[in-house]
C-alpha cells in the first residue's frame, strides 16, 4: 500500500494555495491520518479545504519542535481531534528567543494558550519522547539527534533567556522516517540539529540493510557558511539520496545550491506538493 504525503504550509505555495513562514505536512500510512507540524496561521486550514484534506479524524499529531511556525494551530486542533494521539519532545512547552543584532528580542515559543492546551489533553494521550520511536507501523520519529559534526550548529540566534546568555541547543529538533521496502524516507521540520547529524542518528537506528532514498523539509541552511553549505553538499552526494524536496527554512540561495550542486533529482518543495512511496 503506498503511503501519500501532502505539503499543507510552506513558505512557498502553488498556485491557489496560501504561503507563509511555517511549515506542515500529512502522511497518509495503512489507514492513519498523521500531521506532521501545523504551520503559523491559516494557511493550514485554508490549503487543507483547498485540497479535500480533513484536519478532523487525526490519529497522530506531531511537533517536531516547540516553534512557533510549527505549532501555530496546536490549541485548535487538540480540540478539533480530542481521540488523537500526540507526540513531541518535552522541551516543545520551554520559552525560547530569538536575538538578532540591532532587531528587537522576538519571541518563538509556543504560545501560552498552546502551552496550556497541552496541559489539558488527557496525559494519556501525550508522548514526550528522548529516544527514537515508532509511533505506527513503519513510522518513527527520531527522538533527541547526537550533535557529533560541530560545523552544524542550530541555525541561528536562538537563546532560552532575553539577555542572550543561555543558548537554546534545541534538544526538542526531531524528525521523523517512514519504512517502505528498502527504502527510508525522511522529513524534517527545520533540522535544527544539521542534516548530517540527523541522517546520521538515523543511518544508525535503520542499519545498514536500509537506505534514506528520499528527503523532504526544511533544513535550515538559510544562515549557514559556505564551509557549512559545502560540507552538506559533499556528504548529500555521499548518501546518494534518490530525491530531496528542500522546503521552509533551507534557504533560498541554499536550494539553488543544492539544485545545481547535487548529483541527485532536487525539487523546490512548495504547499500543494503530494508525494507518493511505496
Amino acid at each position: 500500500m503506498a503511503t501519500t504525503i501532502t505539503l499543507l504550509v510552506d513558505n512557498q505555495a502553488q498556485i491557489g494555495l496560501k504561503h507563509e513562514h511555517g511549515f506542515s505536512l500529512m502522511i497518509e500510512h495503512e489507514g492513519k491520518r498523521i500531521l506532521f507540524d501545523n504551520g503559523q496561521n491559516e494557511a493550514l486550514f485554508y490549503n487543507a479545504d483547498k485540497l479535500n484534506i480533513s484536519l478532523k479524524n487525526l490519529d497522530i499529531i506531531v511537533l517536531s519542535h516547540g516553534h512557533y511556525d510549527h505549532g501555530g494551530n496546536l490549541t485548535r486542533l487538540l480540540l478539533d481531534n480530542p481521540n488523537a494521539i500526540f507526540y513531541a519532545h518535552p522541551d516543545c512547552k520551554n520559552k525560547r528567543f530569538s536575538l538578532h543584532p540591532n532587531k528587537p528580542v522576538k519571541t518563538i515559543s509556543l504560545s501560552e494558550e498552546t502551552v496550556e492546551s497541552l496541559k489539558l489533553f488527557p496525559a494519556k494521550q501525550c508522548h514526550f519522547i528522548t529516544q527514537a520511536t515508532e509511533i505506527t507501523s513503519g513510522i518513527w520519529l527520531t527522538g533527541e539527534i547526537p550533535r557529533s559534526c560541530t560545523v552544524e550548529d542550530t541555525g541561528g540566534p536562538f537563546f532560552v533567556d532575553t539577555a542572550g546568555k543561555q543558548a537554546d541547543l534545541l534538544k526538542d529538533d526531531m524528525s521523523l522516517w517512514i519504512e517502505n521496502g528498502e527504502g527510508v524516507t525522511v522529513i524534517c521540520g527545520c533540522c535544527h540539529s544539521g542534516v548530517i547529524n540527523t541522517l546520521d542518528h538515523i543511518q544508525k537506528q535503520i542499519g545498514q540493510t536500509k537506505r534514506v532514498k528520499t528527503l523532504l523539509g526544511g533544513l535550515h541552511l538559510v544562515n549557514a557558511s559556505q564551509q557549512r553549505l559545502q560540507r552538506s553538499i559533499e556528504y548529500l552526494n555521499q548518501q546518494h539520496i534518490e530525491k530531496l524536496y528542500p522546503a521552509h527554512c533551507t534557504g533560498e540561495y541554499a536550494m539553488q545550491l543544492l539544485k545545481t550542486q547535487l548529483n541527485n533529482e532536487v525539487e523546490i518543495a512548495k504547499a500543494g506538493l503530494s508525494i507518493s512511496i511505496k
